[in-house]
This record gives C-alpha cells, sequence and structure tokens, in this order.
C-alpha cells in the first residue's frame, strides 16, 4: 500500500492514556498543594486558625484528586473490558459466518473450498502488492467471507448456473451487496468491506452494483476480483473442466485492462511463477 495511508487510530487509545494518572501523580500534586500552601503561610504570616482551614482544604484536595485517579482507573478498566469483549464477540461472529459459508459451498460441489482459497491468493496477491501484514490479515478475512451474500440466492440458480436467465442473473448481482450489509457491523473488517462490495466491477465500468471504473475500484476489491475469477477458471464448472494457471493467467491478461487491473493479474503471474517464455510451475499452496 501507499507509505501515505494513515495509521488507523485505536478508538480508545485517548482513554486508555489515562491510566497515566496514576497514585505517583496524585502525591506529587499533593506534595505541590501543600508547599504552595505553606509558601502562602509564611509570607502572610496567618495565625493558627487559618492555617488549620488550609491543612483542611489541602487533604480535602488530596482526596478529591485520589478519587479522580480511581474513577480514570475504573473508566480505563471498563473501556478495556468492553473493548475485548466486542473483539471476541467479533470473532464469533467471523466464525459462525465461515460455517455459514461452508454451508453455501455445500450446495454446490463445484464451490466446496472456493473462499479459503480465494482468501489465502487474495492475501498472497495484497502481500505482493505491498500491503501492510494488519491489511493483508484483515483482507483475507474478508476474501474468505466475500460470497456471504450468496446464502440470499435461491439453491436452484447456483445449481444451475450454466442456463441462468436474465432475472437468476439479476439475484445473483444482490450478492456483493447483501454480503456488505451482513459484514457491516464488524468493526474490524470495515478497512476492507469495500472489498467485498465491489469485487464484481470492472475497469471499464460495465461490472456491479455501482459501474465503478478503474482506479474509483478500491484497490482492495480490483485484488479481491482477480482472485476470485483465477479460482473460478482453474476448477471444473458443470460446463467447462477447470483451466490450467496458465491459461487461466493469459485469459486474464486478455481481460486486462477492460475488465481486470493489468497490475494484479501481472502480481498473480509472478506468485505463480509464470514469467513468458516459461514453463509452469504452480507453487502457489492449495490452489489447485
Amino acid at each position: 500500500m501507499s507509505s501515505s495511508r494513515k495509521p488507523r487510530k485505536h478508538p480508545y487509545l485517548h482513554l486508555s492514556q489515562a491510566s497515566g494518572w496514576n497514585a505517583w501523580h496524585t502525591l506529587t500534586s499533593v506534595v505541590l498543594a501543600v508547599a504552595i500552601a505553606a509558601a502562602i503561610i509564611a509570607t502572610q504570616g496567618w495565625g493558627g486558625r487559618t492555617a488549620a482551614i488550609g491543612a483542611v482544604l489541602i487533604v480535602a484536595v488530596g482526596m478529591i484528586l485520589y478519587r479522580v485517579r480511581r474513577s480514570l482507573e475504573q473508566l480505563v478498566g471498563h473501556v478495556v473490558h468492553v473493548k475485548h469483549s466486542a473483539i471476541c464477540a467479533e470473532r464469533h461472529y467471523i466464525d459462525v459466518l465461515r460455517r455459514v459459508i461452508k454451508c453455501v459451498e455445500a450446495r454446490d460441489k463445484y464451490m466446496i473450498g472456493h473462499s479459503e482459497r480465494v482468501g489465502r491468493l487474495t492475501r498472497s496477491l495484497a502481500e505482493r502488492l505491498a500491503f501492510s501484514p494488519a491489511e493483508c490479515d484483515t483482507l483475507q478475512i474478508a476474501a474468505q467471507l466475500h460470497d456471504i451474500g450468496m446464502v440470499a440466492i435461491p439453491e436452484h440458480i447456483l445449481t444451475d448456473a450454466a442456463r441462468i436467465g436474465a432475472d437468476g442473473f439479476r439475484a445473483v448481482k444482490k450478492h456483493s451487496e447483501i454480503g456488505f450489509e451482513v459484514l457491516e457491523p464488524l468493526e474490524s473488517l470495515r478497512e476492507m468491506l469495500p472489498a467485498v462490495r465491489y469485487h464484481h466491477e470492472r475497469m471499464n465500468g460495465t461490472g456491479y452494483p455501482a459501474g465503478l471504473a478503474g482506479e474509483d475500484i478500491p484497490l482492495s476489491a480490483r485484488i479481491l476480483a482477480v482472485a476470485d475469477a483465477y479460482d473460478a477458471m482453474t476448477h471444473d464448472r458443470p460446463h467447462r473442466s477447470g483451466m490450467t494457471a496458465a491459461v487461466a493467467v493469459a485469459e486474464l491478461r486478455r481481460c486486462s485492462p477492460a475488465g481486470y487491473d493489468p497490475r494484479c493479474v501481472e502480481a498473480l503471474s509472478k506468485i505463480m511463477c509464470l514469467p513468458e517464455g516459461s514453463e509452469v510451475h504452480e507453487v502457489y499452496a492449495g490452489v489447485r
């Protein structure tokens, strides 16, 4: 990714910094207050009664500062607990969605394992295109779940894709936006969710759901589009046999730059070790 991208700030960072207000700060504040009060008493020549009142005020200030510190510690502890619970809930939700994906793919024997393979290949492409490790992790999960919207597509359409009609195609086209809506509550995936929504956009603007073109398509979506298409090409479908890696990459090149981002296609060719004029060596684990 571009080095100009600003790092994402932790939503609770400013609260966690409040823990810096600890017992040492409280003690320092009390000592400072005592020193100031003592200096005022010494310069003004106040009597014993005034000094006693000053001492009471100092103690009161110290107690208030101590209570403030304790309240801040409790608030930080509560925030950390809530954040931890939210992370655990998101992980559980993602795990459930992975199981749902497997159930959806089980409806069509030709699709079994598709999402896991696309997730791995998408990660490899993202690494090749200089995404950060955290971005690669997030994009891999998003890619694994990119077809979650297929759960809303009638089974007869999925199992008879070779003879899908106009109505069936309109139904299938909805899956990317449905998937986006299902995943939208996941804060941990928010940065890469555009990949799920726009992975069927094409560089010349003929894709769906928004008809985006060129650089208006998020790079994450362009990467996922290539990984998704490659996996579909290299595996059997009801109406054809799977292509070899070399044939699939050649087809993706033929469809670039009108359909696919040439940078992503060339990154794929390097991952597959397909330099021009050389033998094909499929080194990407798990693709076939």
